[in-house]
């Protein structure tokens, strides 16, 4: 909502509002209706001094939808230096027929700016950006880049100009024209909609600043409203792994040892936390009869509290801790708690939510026999399926009870992978490298080096303090970090932080500890790889394995009727699909793909990828080399369909088979491997603006690097170079001597204008994987490809080739 001005106000002449105070820039917007509208200015003044001023020629597009003017009427007038509180402000607008007051002039200075005050916060980005031609995203500001991504809707080619500004002070201006292949990847617009610009050095001052990102063409705000950005200078920048940990922690001596401690948090999860303490008593952990140990369950204020007697019914071991101090964060009251451990090892679970398996603790104790120092992680899985997902449409409590009635849990406890999922997208979900695992076990004295849980992770559930735990731990272990196989957790359905919330406040959630990781590691998170992890354990569950085979249980619970969005690293992994196009090529079913009786020669999803090409682009020259007849058939009408005047083709090919006749048709009947040929192509192209080129990897027996950059000169900014027929059955065995996948790679790499482009490769079969090849020209290279992921493509699995 706008402000609106007092009905006694002369719409006839001019009217405005000072919206209010955001730091030291003051806000509003003013507007002329008078029969030839001239540009304002705004003036702000006290006792006759005059402390800024400013256009109200921004755009905002709520003005617009009020009937403001064209919308192009509000302003941002920094103020400089920024007035004592209880200072009388006096606000004008300068007109060609005069002054006027605004409504909310004068205007006092406040005796607290939320906006300028220490205990502001920087924002989460990304922020969505956009007007209504325009969509975008400001994913990263800081700590050196300023990083996101706008394109046009109505098809635009001429790419964006942006700046940023602070009041009426630009920082930068820039252009959004560098690729970006996860944006491409989603089909929005044709990718080349990017910008990474190296942030000023007056903006790197560990100050917090009031920004606005602002398209040039119209002065337009881009953002609903002024983002803050805390941007730290070079000199106290910290770099990944240089920042300081906790101290370690000092703990009296006991001689009362035992083996094992477990440590396990909950907070209002009473009904979880039955059976997580079931599964960690002697009577479901197999092979723990001799283990001396002892759970220690954190209460970390619920509501209502356990009580001690209820933890201790599950077996001599369990008592209950209340710690000291309640917060929001659990990582003061887990490190109380392991001061009072006794065990030589530690286990810990930061989210007493999770169910573990029955042989936990033996394989635990058999990695230790086998390396004393080892730390022991456990995978995670969800019960009843992603219940980031399920959360949003019905899935209840209830429903997952009936899952554990199924099963009879816990007379079989390793039944829980029969109604589990992993949380891991990854298929190899045994094999992976591990984010963060809610079951780490490690010797007690490398907890206390490490100074256990960092408290500065004081966000409610502890943000990052996990994560960051498994990975100081596994940088300062002194033996093997073993990943267990066949055992793992389960997460049970609960008002968790960001597992049981909707995806946006999980994202907000998610980002927001990313940021307060950022600031106490100086750099992002870096998950532990699997090259790094030692594998042990056995198989105690047929359904432990093969899971994306599978149905997780046939059971109907009634949650929906909608469908799980896929992701395709999920559910059909690239080795799944590189065998697929290995089967097509080697069965040789592209000669079965026809337009009008005669062969394409390539797969239907490539017609449909050429098809869409051809719409978004628009192509007023098309040379096709090589190219079977039915392609270039299918090509000119194409071409007719979507109605570009005078485009033309030109058909390149050695082949005597009969070829498509067409006015818009040139056929050339030579060697593609010809230099004249080429350049008989360039002066048959002539003037075109936009140029396409088909190029049949089979049609030469010099398919090379400098093949590509020969018919690349050919083709236009922000076009493609599509080469056919990249993919043959042997070369994913390794047995051909044909290597177009080198051969693409080593094009498209270094100052190549060229980039691959994935995105029209998305429908699992293709006889051209890797060979949509687009042109993105200008001062931007392959070299500069950001293939960094901003969650906006969540699922953009590159495709196995041959590496040799």
């Amino acid at each position: 909502m706008i402000n609106t001005p007092s009905d006694s106000m002369p719409l006839d002449v001019l009217e405005g509002v000072v919206d209010g105070l955001t730091g030291n820039v003051l806000r509003g917007w003013a507007c002329s209706y008078d029969t030839a509208p001239s540009q304002l200015h705004v003036e702000v003044r006290a006792d006759g001094i005059l402390l800024g001023s400013g256009a109200a020629t921004m755009f905002r597009a709520d003005l617009a939808n009020a009937g403001k003017g064209d919308g192009h009427c509000a302003f941002a007038v920094t103020l400089g230096p920024i007035p004592e509180a209880g200072t009388v402000l006096t606000v004008i607008a300068v007109g060609a027929n005069g002054t006027q007051p605004l409504v909310g002039s004068p205007f006092t200075m406040p005796d607290h700016d939320p906006a300028s005050s220490s205990t502001h916060h920087a924002d989460i980005l990304p922020l969505p950006i956009g007007l209504a031609r325009l969509q975008g995203s400001l994913d990263q500001c800081g700590p050196d880049r300023l990083h996101g991504w706008a394109r046009w809707l109505d098809g635009t080619n001429v790419s964006p100009v942006l700046s940023l500004h602070e009041g009426d002070h630009e920082w930068l201006r820039f252009d959004a024209n560098q690729w970006r292949p996860d944006i491409s990847e989603i089909h929005q617009g044709d990718g080349c909609c990017g910008f990474d610009v190296r942030l000023p050095e007056g903006l790197r001052d560990d100050r917090l600043h009031v920004l606005e990102l602002r398209i040039t063409e119209a002065d337009a705000i881009l953002l609903r409203t002024p983002f803050h950005a805390r941007i730290p200078s070079a000199t106290t920048n910290r770099t990944p792994g240089t920042s300081t940990s906790p101290a370690p922690l000092v703990r009296d001596a006991s001689s009362d040892k035992i083996t094992l401690s477990v440590i396990v948090n909950f907070y209002n999860m009473r009904r979880e936390a039955a059976r997580t303490l079931a599964s960690l008593s002697s009577d479901y952990q197999t092979g723990s009869d001799a283990l001396d140990y002892e759970v220690l369950c954190v209460d970390n204020g619920s509501d209502p509290p356990l009580e001690a007697e209820w933890v201790a019914s599950f077996g001599p071991q369990f008592r209950l801790i209340r710690p000291s101090c309640q917060l929001s964060s659990p990582c003061a009251a887990l490190n109380e708690a392991a001061l009072m451990a006794r065990g030589k090892y530690l286990a810990i679970l930061i989210d007493g939510a999770h169910v573990v398996t029955p042989g936990v603790f033996r394989e635990a104790l058999q990695a230790w026999r086998e390396h004393p120092d080892a730390v022991v992680a456990l995978r995670q899985w969800f019960i009843g399926g992603d219940q980031r997902w399920l959360t949003l449409v019905g899935y209840t409590r209830e429903q997952e009870d009936q899952l554990f009635e199924r099963i009879r849990w816990p007379l079989n406890g390793y039944d829980l992978f029969r109604i589990g999922s992993p949380m891991s997208d990854n298929p190899e979900h045994w094999f992976d490298g591990i984010t963060e695992t809610n079951c780490l076990l490690l010797p007690t004295a490398l907890y206390d080096r490490i100074g256990g849980f960092d408290e500065g992770f004081d966000q409610a559930g502890g943000g990052f303090a996990n994560l960051d735990l498994w990975r100081r731990a596994s940088t300062s272990a002194a033996a093997p970090l073993v990943a267990l196989i066949g055992e793992a957790s389960f997460h049970q359905f609960h008002g968790g932080t960001t597992t049981n919330v909707d995806d946006l406040e999980k994202d907000l959630r998610v980002r927001s500890y990313a940021n307060a990781y950022r600031s106490l590691r100086g750099g992002d998170f870096v998950r532990v790889e699997r090259g790094s992890l030692t594998f042990r354990g056995h198989m105690s569950s047929e359904f432990a394995t093969g899971v994306r085979q599978r149905t997780l249980m046939p059971m109907h619970l009634g949650v929906t009727e909608q469908i799980r969005p896929g992701r395709l690293s999920a559910q059909f992994d690239d080795g799944a699909q590189s065998h697929l196009m290995a089967v097509y090529a080697e069965c040789d079913l592209k000669r079965d793909v026809r337009w009008l009786g005669l062969p394409t020669g390539v797969a239907p999803a490539d017609l449909i990828s050429i098809q869409e090409i051809i719409h978004q682009i628009r192509p007023d020259a098309v040379i096709a080399v090589g190219a079977e007849a039915g392609l270039v058939g299918f090509i000119d009408n194409t071409l007719q369909a979507v109605d570009i005047v005078g485009a033309r083709i030109l058909h390149v090919t050695n082949s005597a088979t009969a070829t498509m006749r067409s006015s818009r048709m040139t056929s050339l009947h030579v060697l593609p491997d010809d230099p004249a040929t080429a350049v008989y192509a360039r002066d048959w192209a002539g003037g075109a603006e936009t140029v396409l080129v088909l190029f049949a990897v089979d049609s030469t027996d010099n398919f090379s690097a400098a093949t590509l950059k020969t018919w690349g000169g050919l083709v236009s900014h922000r076009s493609f170079l599509i080469c056919l027929g990249t993919v043959f059955g042997q070369p994913w065995l390794g047995y051909s001597s044909r290597q177009h996948f080198r051969t693409i790679r080593e094009f498209a790499t270094g100052n190549s204008p060229f980039v691959i482009d994935r995105s029209w490769t998305r429908q699992l079969v293709s006889t051209c994987p890797y060979g949509y090849l687009r042109k993105v020209g200008g001062n931007i290279t392959a070299a500069q490809c950001d293939v960094a992921l901003d969650d906006i493509a969540p699922d953009q699995q590159a495709l196995l080739e041959n590496p040799q």
